[in-house]
């Protein structure tokens, strides 16, 4: 009897483990047959002194077999067509294309007089302009190729109606901030103040200056007085993601809700409140 006890649970636990077999083959076919998005991505001009594109290590590293983009990068890549731009004076851009200036080079004249023309015509773009960045860098100050420390689009946002500053009362650089749903990280943040502006130029300060949302003619500009927060630094975290598998703190899922909100012109007022 004993005997055949036995025989009757092995007999069963085949079973059960032959069902699960069956289950995860029927999870693996769903999920190969599920319909790929076909749907083009939105397309975004790109350009910026911060290494996203390309590394510091030159162009061999960058053609190494281990080599990898930027985790900002690559998040961005997964939403939206990039393409680089090096010269807007030149830039031809696409239908519906909008533009992301993360903390760009220095423009000569007639690239930002093309820039405001741009956007008053109807153009989107988003700048990510730091007084104080902290970004690392193997070059040493002073190096062309090292990330710019400090906007250079001083004119334009004063032509807009706002002017970058940094604040000097946090005793702490490294600041954690509550922007709407969003809990980010970043170092050494600037403010947006009201300036006046230009003749069709509005911009709302919000996030306690930390976001400026420009009306520029029939376009808009979203303004971001800090760059230093794409780092991995401020935001993949170590011990927290390994366990759960998601970012430390949000703060590419900001700049995503950021985009979003320009792509589709929705305003930043009731969501990007700081708290």
């Amino acid at each position: 009897m004993d005997r055949l006890a036995r025989f009757g649970a092995r007999k069963w636990l085949l079973v059960a483990l032959l069902l699960a077999l069956i289950f995860l083959f029927l999870l693996a076919v769903v999920a190969s047959t599920r319909p790929i998005d076909s749907r083009p991505k939105p397309p975004l001009g790109l350009m910026t002194t911060l290494p996203l594109l390309w590394s510091e290590g030159g162009i061999e590293a960058d053609l190494a077999k281990d080599a990898t983009p930027h985790p900002a990068f690559s998040r961005l890549s997964a939403n939206y067509g990039i393409t680089p731009v090096d010269n807007l004076e030149a830039w031809a851009p696409r239908p519906q294309q909008m533009l992301l200036l993360a903390q760009p080079r220095a423009f000569a004249p007639r690239e930002l007089v093309r820039l405001d023309k741009w956007v008053r015509q109807g153009g989107r773009v988003m700048i990510l302009a730091d007084p104080a960045l902290q970004w690392g860098s193997l070059y040493p100050l002073g190096d062309k190729r090292r990330p710019l420390f400090t906007s250079m689009l001083s004119p334009l946002f004063v032509y807009w109606g706002v002017e970058l500053v940094l604040p000097l009362e946090d005793e702490a650089p490294t600041s954690m901030r509550k922007i709407g749903v969003f809990n980010i990280r970043t170092v050494t943040a600037g403010e947006w103040l009201p300036k006046a502006a230009s003749d069709k130029a509005r911009c709302a300060i919000l996030a306690k200056g930390l976001l400026a949302d420009c009306r520029i003619g029939k376009g808009r500009a979203v303004l971001v007085a800090d760059a230093d927060f794409l780092d991995t630094a401020f935001w993949k975290g170590r011990g927290m993601r390994v366990l759960t598998g998601k970012d430390e703190f949000a703060n590419m899922a900001l700049l995503q809700a950021l985009l979003t909100a320009l792509h589709d012109d929705k305003g930043l007022d009731g969501d990007f409140v700081e708290k």
